[in-house]
């Protein structure tokens, strides 16, 4: 769990960054990795799923984020 606080707050960091200055940053980072979302049937293992997730998370490419994606999610950037 700790490894995938780190990635995640690692992956925050560079949308922050770039100018991405929302109060739902982490929100919105945790949500993007989540596959549950996606999946039918049965979930898989909570390791497995947690690992999946660290994964995304650390190989998240800040330059794909827009400003209109985090503002859907409930927060644009800061003076936009």
């Amino acid at each position: 769990m700790l490894a995938f606080d780190d990635a995640v707050t690692e992956a925050v960091e560079k949308l922050k960054a770039r100018g991405l200055t929302s109060p739902y940053l982490r929100v919105f980072v945790v949500a993007r990795f989540n596959p549950l979302r996606f999946m039918k049937g049965e979930p898989p293992p909570f390791d497995e799923l947690l690992d999946t997730m660290t994964k995304r998370a650390r190989g998240m490419d800040a330059g794909k984020i827009r400003t209109e994606d985090v503002a859907r999610w409930g927060g644009a950037a800061d003076g936009e």
